[in-house]
């Protein structure tokens, strides 16, 4: 009687560490994404990634406290740190966040010692399960699918490479470094930066690139079946084609320096005689409506605002991203 009762609780502890086992490996277990996800609008990745928006999560660096990992709710509430990893090129597919860490843009002598001061990492959307998926410098993170792609250096040269967003073996595609800011349905648009400057089409998942347009263009993205692009030709016109009927449209004769198109409307710094400046419009070029005036470095865009940063200043500035555009300074205090 003893024996059978010791192998039946036997038995049952078995079953429930198993049961456990099962349900660790299940809980962190990275499912598939869909074939043409992308973790970050090209717009935002162009300005560096800070921001980020998915699942009503807000992910952005926070420039308050050396560029860590923060999360809030689009209307910035309930602010939270989640990493004290520095970071750019935030990217977020699936309840994980895939981001570039850069804590050797700060004396941060605690990553020192770690020996993370740069890489490619994986976290949940709390920051638990934190994960290095590539050590070493890397910079121009974005995601295709399940497809993780970035520039590197390998023997002091520049490469673009893949990996898996569940990590293992990286693939060294090309051996140059490209925007990966614009893809679409496993493909990168982009403009070319050496000898020509027009629009590429590459292949993800070899690294085969063809030319898609000829012009001498900057920033090229691809945003709801049109192709933008600065037209370097014509005093860096804000220009785009519809790729369904090929019709070319300038939508801005400004100067523009940097752009950033979101579901309807387009942020983007401008230079008109010597005086810079933020406007927005709609993406037809109308109803375009001056910001604020200044050197726009950065320009990150979500459901309810855009955030911009001026040059050489870490404040933060938010406007609406729809409606009036009230300009308001946004502190966030670091947290401990």
């Amino acid at each position: 009687m003893k024996k059978g009762l010791f192998l039946i609780i036997t038995g049952l502890i078995v079953g429930l560490l198993a049961g456990i086992m099962i349900y660790i490996n299940i809980s962190n277990k990275i499912p598939s994404n869909p074939s043409d996800l992308v973790g970050n609008t090209a717009g935002n990745l162009n300005s560096g990634g800070l921001f980020c928006e998915a699942d009503g999560v807000v992910f952005f660096a926070n420039p308050y406290d050396q560029n860590k990992l923060y999360s809030m709710t689009p209307d910035c509430a309930d602010i939270r740190c989640i990493s004290d990893d520095s970071v750019c090129y935030i990217n977020a597919a699936g309840k994980y966040v895939y981001y570039i860490r850069d804590n050797g843009s700060f004396n941060d002598d605690s990553s020192l010692f770690r020996g993370d001061m740069y890489g490619l990492a994986r976290c949940k959307f709390d920051g638990s399960s934190l994960h290095t998926l590539v050590a070493g410098y890397c910079t121009d993170l974005a995601i295709s699918g399940d497809t993780l792609i970035y520039n590197a250096n390998r023997n002091s040269k520049a490469v673009t490479c893949t990996i898996d967003i569940r990590g293992g073996e990286i693939s060294v595609i090309n051996d140059y470094n490209i925007s990966h800011a614009s893809v679409f349905n496993g493909s990168l648009f982009y403009s070319g930066a050496s000898n020509s400057h027009s629009i590429y089409n590459m292949d993800i998942s070899d690294g085969l690139s063809s030319l898609y347009m000829t012009g001498n263009t900057y920033m090229a993205n691809y945003v709801d079946n049109n192709l933008y692009y600065i037209d370097l030709d014509n005093n860096y016109a804000l220009t785009k084609v519809d790729l369904s009927t090929n019709l070319r449209t300038v939508i801005s004769r400004d100067r523009c320096i940097l752009y950033n198109v979101y579901n309807g409307v387009v942020y983007y710094q401008a230079e008109n005689n010597g005086s810079h400046a933020l406007y927005r419009m709609k993406t037809d070029g109308s109803d375009r409506t001056e910001i604020i005036e200044g050197d726009i470095t950065t320009i990150s865009c979500t459901s309810q605002y855009t955030f911009f940063q001026m040059y050489g200043s870490t404040t933060l500035y938010r406007v609406p991203t729809f409606g009036e555009p009230t300009v308001q300074t946004l502190y966030i205090q670091p947290q401990e």
